[in-house]
């Protein structure tokens, strides 16, 4: 009996490495990603809230994703996974919140979704585990972007700007800036800061926007460039 390759028995169970998705048709191949890689999301049918979004901060895109496992055939991994902060809606508030999927259901349908992809070249393995391991540890926390009135709120209440502070909750954008400020050392933190520098922790956590990130010069362009 002929031996199986490990690429021929990932095939097998329905992996194949040689495959394209079909965004990919349309975009070209998928580089080879790594863990902490940016992945910017346009949903073409995510209804009038999206279209705000990009409409107010002048974008392309209306939402942002991380690498968390890279695929590699050889280990045995067979799809790229990411982590996401999401708001899917008031009725589905109960699935709100920081998820992980396959960056597959992004590449199977481009009647509904667009990506691009982006990279810190600075970044090390030893830094990609620890913006890893920040993310991993916020699995389940609640989706909550912080409006400029609750900070407002927050400044003329001592009992009020206890309770906010205390709201470990992310929007997608502020998500990633959080991970990626609290993963670099302290001399290195102005290099992945997505707005211009000048901001508190708190404020870039509220108000990095996909906007920010797509064109921040900070992070290069890997795939399907836009602003």
């Amino acid at each position: 009996m002929k031996s199986t390759s490990m690429k021929q028995r990932v095939d097998d169970l329905g992996h194949n490495p040689l495959k394209q998705f079909p965004l990919e048709k349309i975009n070209g191949p998928l580089p080879e990603l790594k863990i902490g890689d940016i992945i910017m999301v346009r949903h073409k049918k995510g209804g009038p809230m999206r279209f705000f979004l990009r409409r107010i901060t002048n974008s392309y895109w209306d939402h942002t994703a991380l690498v968390i496992f890279a695929k590699n055939i050889e280990k045995g991994y067979a799809a790229d996974i990411i982590i996401e902060s999401i708001q899917y809606g008031l009725v589905a508030s109960f699935r709100q919140g920081v998820q992980i999927h396959r960056l597959e259901k992004y590449l199977n349908n481009p009647n509904k979704y667009d990506i691009g992809i982006k990279r810190f070249g600075f970044l090390n393995e030893e830094l990609r585990d620890r913006v890893r391991a920040f993310v991993l540890m916020n699995v389940d926390t609640p989706y909550y972007p912080l409006y400029m009135f609750k900070f407002l709120l927050a400044w003329l209440s001592k009992r009020y700007r206890k309770y906010l502070l205390n709201r470990q909750r992310f929007s997608c954008s502020g998500f990633l800036q959080k991970a990626f400020y609290e993963a670099v050392d302290w001399e290195d933190r102005s290099k992945v800061i997505f707005r211009n520098v000048g901001y508190t922790p708190m404020q870039l956590q509220e108000i990095t926007n996909p906007s920010d990130i797509a064109n921040s010069v900070s992070c290069t362009w890997l795939w399907n460039a836009r602003q």
